[in-house]
């Protein structure tokens, strides 16, 4: 089979796509997990610190460790990376009537030591080195020329996606604005024109002041359940204070966040009974001089339902349970 690695645009909608057929030789780990748990003596993740063939791009170490004997992070590439790593700035290209970009980037994977202890076991200070992590390859990748967009995720479980049961996080950067993303820019850059303010932070003043879809709230942070959620349970995390930026955040914030992330997911973990799950980081673009109008946020969406034709077909998701009683269920 012929090796395919390109963004593809459609001409109807302008959505980009990735197609990347060097994924099929990608490891699945996962296989009957659900009945036997993956053992550690074969999972790729568990002893990489003894391994000389792994590049480690950054390291840190547990809290109250010193050296790499103690390492709590790891931060490699990819082994099997959707996109192929280059600093070369892929041109826009014509093929037919049609748009692509050759699928260049880059994906990194950040490793937690304990094989079974993720998100929604983990200690606060454990999962602010975490976000620390994140900051830090965030900040280093947004150097890249040809990066436009970062994009950082946990996926929880084989329904989300990850094909190693080991917990573990990816970083994307990528030479395009994801869909997604683009429509959350667009949307909040319209808002903010039309009103002269950030529509986030008018949501969060309406939430707090409601306090019917708020779940959790500290000094920094606050937890709730989005007003017109895209799948039952979903959570969002938003600074209360306006900024555009995640990797700007300061030490205060980011133990704020570990601490609303520790409140939520051990929620998600307890309550729902250790669904599988997406997460990830919605920031303004590394490279967008004139982003004061976005404000970053974090979003979880449990993977309980199946999609159907309506959803596929029509765009609209189903959701089964209300926001309004998301909230209550997790502030019980």
């Amino acid at each position: 089979m012929k090796s395919t690695i390109e963004f593809r645009k459609d001409i109807v909608s302008g959505d980009w796509v990735l197609i990347s057929t060097d994924i099929q030789k990608k490891p699945v780990f996962f296989k009957k997990v659900e009945s036997k748990p993956l053992p550690k003596s074969k999972c790729p993740f568990d002893g990489i610190q003894k391994s000389k063939q792994e590049k480690v791009l950054l390291w840190m170490p547990k809290p109250g460790g010193k050296d790499l004997k103690d390492w709590w992070i790891q931060i490699l590439p990819n082994k099997y990376p959707v996109v192929a790593s280059s600093r070369i700035c892929p041109p826009l290209t014509k093929y037919g009537i049609h748009e692509k970009k050759i699928g260049v980037g880059f994906q990194e994977v950040i490793v937690t030591r304990s094989h079974e202890k993720h998100f929604g076991l983990m200690a606060k200070n454990e999962i602010e080195l975490v976000i620390e992590a994140y900051q830090s390859r965030f900040q280093a990748l947004s150097a890249e020329p040809c990066v436009d967009y970062i994009l950082i995720i946990h996926n929880h479980g084989s329904r989300a996606g990850a094909t190693v049961p080991h917990p573990h996080s990816q970083i994307f950067a990528i030479p395009i604005i994801p869909p997604d993303v683009k429509r959350s820019l667009e949307g909040s850059r319209k808002y903010f024109h039309e009103n002269k303010k950030c529509v986030h932070c008018a949501i969060l003043k309406d939430e707090l002041k409601e306090k019917e879809r708020v779940i959790y709230q500290n000094k920094l942070f606050v937890v709730l359940a989005p007003y017109a959620s895209r799948v039952a349970y979903e959570v969002r995390i938003f600074p209360k204070l306006h900024e555009s930026r995640f990797e700007a955040i300061d030490q205060a914030q980011r133990n704020d966040l570990a601490d609303a992330l520790k409140i939520i997911l051990s929620k998600i973990f307890k309550k729902l009974k250790n669904p599988d799950y997406n997460m990830f980081i919605h920031t303004a673009p590394p490279k967008e001089r004139h982003a004061e109008h976005y404000h970053w946020h974090l979003e979880i969406l449990p993977r309980i339902a199946t999609w159907g034709g309506l959803e596929l077909g029509a765009g609209i998701d189903v959701v089964k349970i209300s926001p309004e009683e998301t909230a209550k269920f997790f502030r019980q």
